[in-house]
């Protein structure tokens, strides 16, 4: 009877145990989902409230619309489109929100190392993005009810709630996607040779697109060194040190922006900036909001069709692109073609897209979408064709291919030595294999020149030693 109540007492102190293992680690859950939430947004929007807190200050206008300015500058902040005194304004500066998409990735990417099931991944999602998603229906609220102490017009709530689900929801998939993107696969039945050309396809695109941005980020440096003197002249209209400043900082905010808008113009891509047009073939000039980068708009060259020559660049990328993803097979070359051509375009869809909108009165800044997207997968999946084609004419690349067909079926004769060829049934001369043996533990004198004992047997009986 003791026996009996001791193990039914060693149960119950299981169980209880088992119960506040769980509490705690459903209460640490709940934290860190907590903490997710509102980690990133409420140090953005601390980091906000003290440059609005700044701006206000040294433009002298007070702190009566600190609330509908700090709402409009959250709200900014996520490329939500704004209206200013009956003046439509989305396009907006794209540094602050890739700062703010790359803390969320980093942030958290940690955060999922310890959730392996696909409820908890979606917990994680859902607090990332819920939290932003009260914030930011506060903003809302603070433009609405201060829109007669500042003159911003409410923004289309639908449109910023989406935004922050694509900024937030974006950056926690990427972090967590970093980790798990290969079992992804796995469960979509990607593997194998299809993994492979997908891995080097979508390198190939990204790093692709990387090089005609930083193109776009070369050609940007050099017109600022052209156009100095102009774009001096600019940031002299700010008359005073905050206005130098203000201009400056401005600039530097939309250089992301006048970087995308280059590098769709190297595609091809016609650029309207206010009036005038970025074109390498028919370039116009005209009038251009008053900030100091959009000072190296470029007018219309010495020589008719001398920025043609700009075309050297995404053809360079796209003969790169085509000699990443060569492969002796002709239809796993053309695939990774397909796919990082279809990267390339993806992303700088994505691209033209933010950096892109209405300046006001002054009509359209930046690159049609669309297009430059369709640019850009033309140049890559073009000449990825062409060298595809070349490379499978070509006597090596026969060569290596009829080594690999005969390769095959060596491999699967191999495979099948030990079957029937009828039956497909193991044959009577194979054996099974034999277990291997365990091996013998050694072990070893501390003096070099001792002998080597092979039992822990002998190490008992040491009388049986030679003498030194």
């Amino acid at each position: 009877m003791k026996g009996q109540n001791g193990s039914l007492a060693t149960r119950l102190r299981q169980v209880r145990q088992t119960q506040r293992e769980h509490a705690l680690n459903s209460a640490g859950t709940a934290r860190e989902l907590v903490i997710v939430a509102f980690a990133v947004p409420l140090v953005t929007l601390l980091v906000l409230t003290v440059i609005v807190a700044i701006t206000l200050a040294l433009s002298g206008a007070g702190f009566g619309a600190f609330g509908t300015a700090l709402g409009s500058a959250w709200l900014s902040l996520h490329q939500v489109p704004l209206s200013i005194g009956g003046v439509g304004l989305s396009t907006l500066p794209m540094l602050p929100t890739i700062a703010l998409v790359a803390a969320v990735f980093i942030y958290t990417g940690p955060s999922a190392r310890l959730r392996t099931t696909p409820s908890d991944l979606a917990a994680l999602v859902g607090a990332a993005v819920g939290g932003p998603l009260l914030i930011m229906a506060l903003a809302l609220a603070v433009v609405l009810d201060g829109s007669s102490v500042l003159p911003v017009n409410p923004p289309n709530a639908l449109w910023a709630f989406l935004a922050t689900v694509a900024v937030y929801g974006g950056g926690t998939v990427a972090g967590i996607a970093r980790r798990d993107w290969r079992e992804w696969c796995g469960r979509l039945g990607i593997g194998g040779a299809r993994l492979d050309d997908l891995v080097v396809g979508l390198r190939t695109g990204a790093l692709a697109a990387l090089m005609l941005i930083g193109a776009g980020a070369v050609a940007v440096c050099a017109l600022l060194i052209l156009n100095w003197q102009s774009v001096a002249a600019v940031v002299a209209e700010g008359n005073r040190f905050d206005g130098y400043l203000g201009l400056v900082v401005v600039s530097l905010l939309y250089l992301p922006n006048v970087v995308v808008d280059a590098a769709a113009a190297l595609l091809g891509t016609p650029v309207p900036i206010g009036t005038a047009i970025v074109d390498v073939f028919n370039p116009q000039t005209g009038a251009v909001p008053a900030l100091p980068i959009l000072a190296i708009v470029p007018g219309a060259p010495p020589i008719r069709f001398l920025w043609a020559t700009a075309l050297a660049v995404p053809l360079a990328i796209g003969v790169w692109a085509a000699l990443r993803t060569r492969h002796i097979d002709l239809a796993r070359n053309v695939r990774r073609v397909a796919i990082s051509a279809a990267t390339v375009a993806v992303l700088m869809l994505v691209a033209t897209a933010v950096a892109g909108g209405s300046v006001g009165e002054l009509g359209r800044a930046g690159a049609d979408a669309p297009l430059a997207a369709a640019l850009a997968f033309a140049w890559v999946a073009v000449i990825g064709v062409v060298t595809a084609l070349a490379n499978g004419l070509r006597r090596e690349t026969k060569e290596a291919r009829r080594a690999a067909a005969a390769a095959a079926p060596a491999a699967d004769a191999d495979d099948g030595a030990g079957t029937d060829d009828a039956t497909g049934a193991e044959t009577k001369a194979e054996k099974p294999a034999a277990a291997p043996a365990e091996p013998t533990p050694v072990f070893y004198r501390p003096d070099d020149d001792a002998p080597v004992i092979d039992d822990l047997e002998d190490l008992m009986f040491v009388d049986d030693l030679p003498a030194d």
